[in-house]
């Protein structure tokens, strides 16, 4: 008896076997279709999702272009008692920049100490300011220089001068100016290397290193606070502000609202505006491969009459019904995953001038996705193959 059941359940195997394959390659206009709708709303899911990984880092760097984000300063000395330092302008530079280094390297775009004082220049006064050249630039990426950057850190034999001051001082690029403190006990010579246009107050300074700014104001080794960019934002930014307060009771840090409320903001509207997307293209595939496979039953209903007629009952037929949605969707999801890839490579460079990196999550994400919506799509046609009569269908009605 049993022997008999062995080799009656392994030729209803065989035969649900052929009749699955022969529903994949018979209709494969239709079953083109349905791939073609899985594999667009896989790609472009596969790729929205890559993207939105992706997406606060590249838009925080991107937004790091319009100046620093984040701030470490002195703690006011009524609030920061004994730890308040000797009481001289700002803070021992040691200080401060141990405090920076609590945020880590890979958020980091860039870091400045400034230093400001008044100076006396060659036709006048003027306000100079002691900076890490090379953490400047990273700062303030969108400044229009006039001449060129100066290229080492803590460069001690040029300058840079804003462009309202160099017109006030008849200053060019090239031009040697001597800084000298207000009581012209100490000096210091400089070359102009570049002349700075902002539009701000920046038009009216003279940025030396930070070593010769010192040295004139008397402030060895010393900053007023550090201004820093860095890739974060929201609840983040506020958890690297509490990281540098807690290293150090005389510094505070503190994220800059302005620019750190424009990186949540963006960042909600753009993966708002990315979920309306996918789930459109969603609803569009899911209606694409209803249509399908609705119009195969339709088509194989004297197929499924004579199934029935042979002895398949409705759990078989929904099984090679779903059987068959889920290889369509696995085909087309894989196909999706590859365009997927490229189209987000596509829009990364197109937004962001960079490539968008593969997430090893984006696959499974995308085939659940994708799943859900073939499954969803294969409801009513499923309904529709169990409520074949056999009777009617070999009659031809």
């Amino acid at each position: 008896m049993a022997g008999g059941e062995r080799p009656r359940r392994g030729s209803r195997a065989s035969m649900t076997a052929r009749l699955l394959l022969k529903a994949l390659l018979v209709h494969n206009g239709r079953i083109g279709v349905a791939l073609a709708s899985l594999a667009v709303g896989a790609a472009v899911v596969s790729a929205l999702c890559g993207l939105y990984l992706d997406i606060s880092i590249k838009m925080s760097e991107e937004l790091r272009a319009y100046g620093a984000n984040f701030i470490l300063s002195p703690v006011p000395q009524e609030d920061a008692g004994d730890d308040a330092g000797d009481g001289a302008q700002g803070l021992p530079l040691g200080r401060l920049t141990a405090a920076l280094q609590e945020i880590p390297a890979e958020r980091l775009v860039g870091a400045s100490p400034f230093l400001h004082g008044l100076a006396r220049l060659d036709l006048g006064n003027a306000v100079i300011v002691g900076v890490d050249f090379a953490g400047l630039r990273a700062l303030s990426p969108y400044w229009q220089v006039e001449g060129t950057w100066v290229g080492v850190s803590f460069d001690t034999r040029n300058a840079m001068v804003g462009r309202h001051l160099a017109d006030t001082m008849e200053l060019g690029v090239g031009d040697t100016v001597t800084i000298q403190d207000r009581a012209l006990a100490r000096r210091a010579e400089v070359t102009i290397r570049g002349i700075v246009d902002t539009g701000g107050r920046e038009d009216d300074q003279l940025f030396v290193g930070l070593e010769v700014a010192g040295a004139v104001l008397g402030l060895e080794d010393r900053a007023d606070f550090i201004m820093a960019s860095v890739v974060a934002e929201g609840a983040e930014a506020d958890a690297l502000a509490a990281a540098v307060s807690a290293a150090d009771p005389a510094v505070t840090g503190r994220p800059i609202r302005r620019i750190s409320a424009n990186d949540g903001e963006i960042l909600d509207r753009i993966d708002g505006l990315m979920a309306v997307v996918a789930a459109t293209i969603l609803v569009i595939t899911t209606l694409c491969v209803n249509a399908t496979l609705t119009a195969m039953v339709a088509k194989r209903a004297p197929e499924i009459g004579l199934q029935k007629a042979l002895g398949a009952d409705d759990r078989a037929i929904v099984r090679q019904f779903l059987s068959e949605t889920t290889i369509l969707c696995v085909v087309g999801v894989t196909a999706g995953l590859i365009l997927g890839y490229g189209l987000a490579q596509i829009l990364g460079q197109a937004v962001f001038g960079s490539w968008v990196a593969f997430r090893p999550v984006v696959v499974p994400v995308t085939l659940g996705v994708s799943l859900a919506a073939a499954l969803i799509a294969a409801v009513l046609p499923v309904r529709g193959a169990v409520r074949v009569a056999p009777a009617r269908v070999l009659r031809g009605e």
